[in-house]
């Protein structure tokens, strides 16, 4: 195995019960001389998964005695051990599940039961309700991008979106969204050179390829992408009227990133944030090429 062992690996190695129980073993640590392993395999097997865990750098060998690595410790107490409480609170996430799926129950009733049963069980230690009941805080600008694209990948109707930043691959997936039939929404405050309507232009010159070509003509001139200009202070986006993510800005330094926060399951929030939405569209712009095309 090579020293930077890949997620792939690891998760490969550790499958094997008997090699994950001997690296919980080297959490406790265990004397090079010991044979206190309990399990259903010869001290062959049990020396070649020990060499495969120091291999990974999970494991090493200090003053005769087998100890994890910091590495080692991070993936046993991090992975390992959470799993182990996960699987014995099975049944609480189990109904965390079939809550969150029912559609006539008030949000902030769903939010309490939820953060009943992990106050209850020994998930307490490892989660909260944020994490279970709907929402995500985002501190850095590439998890907001990650959560951006996740959000336009479940998006099945309509989707409202206000930005003021651009990321090809989140660019890539609205596209064909929006041709797969979604109806887009977009008021955008970027710098004119980089503007949506300058790359589709940039598109349509030259370009990439044939079916990039046919989807982005298409688009341009469907009723469904709603484009328009508009300066903003803060991105949001609405996805099927119940899923949100938006910013929030520092009066210090308004024009970068600081915050954003993501709920997955608010039709209160989505519909203040359309209606918001709305109101700054009013007095948008619709781009040239938008309006050439249209009225033809």
């Amino acid at each position: 195995m090579p020293d930077h062992a890949t997620p792939e690996q690891i998760f490969s190695l550790l499958a094997d019960r008997h090699t994950a129980n001997i690296l919980k073993m080297a959490y406790a640590g265990f004397m090079a001389s010991s044979s206190s392993y309990v399990g259903n395999i010869s001290k062959k097997q049990f020396y070649v998964r020990l060499k495969r865990l120091r291999d990974a750098g999970l494991v090493e060998k200090r003053d005769g005695m087998y100890i994890v690595t910091t590495f080692g410790s991070l993936i046993c107490t991090g992975h390992l051990k959470t799993m182990d409480e996960m699987l014995t609170n099975f049944w609480s996430l189990k109904a965390v599940d079939v809550l969150k799926s029912r559609q006539d129950f008030p949000l902030h009733q769903k939010e309490s039961v939820i953060n009943e049963i992990i106050q209850s069980s020994t998930l307490k230690n490892m989660v909260n309700s944020t994490h279970l009941s709907g929402f995500s805080v985002l501190k850095d600008y590439n998890k907001l991008i990650n959560e951006v694209i996740k959000l336009m990948s479940l998006a099945q109707k309509e989707v409202y979106l206000a930005t003021r930043y651009h990321d090809p691959n989140f660019s890539k997936i609205m596209f064909n969204k929006i041709h797969q039939g979604i109806t887009m929404h977009m008021l955008d405050s970027l710098p004119e050179q980089i503007s949506v309507e300058n790359r589709l232009n940039a598109v349509l010159r030259t370009p990439p390829n044939r079916e990039t070509y046919d989807i982005v003509n298409s688009i341009i001139r469907s009723s469904r992408f709603d484009l328009k200009r508009k300066e903003i202070t803060a991105s949001f986006m609405v996805v099927d009227g119940r899923m949100v993510c938006y910013e929030t800005t520092t009066y210090n330094n308004p024009e970068e990133f600081t915050l954003a926060i993501s709920h997955y399951d608010d039709p209160y929030l989505a519909q203040r944030l359309i209606s918001h939405y709305e109101t700054l569209a009013r007095d948008a712009q619709v781009p040239k090429l938008l309006a050439s095309l249209r009225e033809k």
